[in-house]
């Protein structure tokens, strides 16, 4: 390059910036947006007097794609949403499905008294799935039943060894009546209604059951409303008269009793 030639560059740099130098450029209204003490009022006044700057008018620009981006996702997400369809199956809905037996959702063993351990024997999607839907959104299940109304009084659903769900429920079965168990109540489910609207189902499958457990016990011992201490016999269990370990008030005593 010859130093005229060189002189003609630096001289063309002089009078045409750098279009990114152009592109970056502010004036006092981006200032007083940058500000964030500014009013919308007083901006447009700005841009009024000394006009949009490049800056200004990149992030605009970028605001407004920004804008055009999160519609386009609201709008997704609410055809997802809609895609969804969802149901809840109610005690009597749950006794119709299963010929008036419940369904058992979890087993209880009290091997050990102080640390009792929970199994669930039948998942909410595994009985959804039997229902007709896809996934269960929440579920609620009862105090514990005693074994011996339980024992083959019910039904479980389980899964095969490859995960999905048997089409066809199973008795519960407990043959040395050992366990309690609790039953649905009630369930939500939902399943997804057109395939064709892609990602619904991946939404789905990310929402986590919300299991409602009930704590009074079924079938156990009420509290009656008396307040003082009953003396008499204690009524034997079952259809027998009388218990070996039963208490009997003596004779002499009520005797006694009399005579004070």
């Amino acid at each position: 390059m010859t130093f005229k030639a060189f002189l003609f560059s630096f001289s063309l740099l002089a009078v045409y910036p750098q279009v990114g130098v152009m592109a970056a450029s502010k004036n006092l209204c981006d200032d007083m947006v940058a500000s964030g003490k500014s009013t919308d009022e007083q901006i447009a006044k700005c841009i009024a007097k000394f006009g949009e700057s490049d800056f200004y008018k990149e992030a605009q620009q970028k605001k407004k794609w920004q804008q055009e981006e999160n519609a386009a996702k609201s709008s997704e997400e609410a055809a997802k949403k809609a895609n969804i369809q969802a149901k809840k199956f109610t005690s009597a809905d749950l006794d119709e499905a299963g010929f008036g037996k419940p369904f058992f959702a979890i087993r209880v063993d009290y091997s050990n008294i102080y640390k009792p351990k929970e199994k669930r024997i039948t998942e909410g999607d595994s009985l959804c799935q039997y229902l007709g839907y896809e996934k269960a959104l929440k579920s609620i299940v009862s105090a514990e039943i005693m074994p011996g109304e339980a024992n083959k009084n019910g039904f479980i659903i389980d899964t095969t060894l490859f995960g999905s769900v048997k089409s066809e429920p199973e008795m519960y079965v407990d043959k040395d009546e050992k366990y309690t168990v609790r039953k649905y109540e009630e369930i939500t489910c939902a399943k997804v209604s057109s395939k064709e609207i892609k990602g619904t189902a991946d939404e789905l499958n990310k929402v986590a059951e919300d299991l409602i457990v009930l704590n009074e016990r079924i079938n156990a011992p009420k509290a009656t409303d008396r307040t003082g201490v009953n003396d008499g016999p204690r009524k034997p269990a079952g259809d027998k008269s009388s218990t070996p370990f039963g208490y009997k008030r003596e004779e002499n005593q009520d005797n006694a009793t009399m005579a004070k």
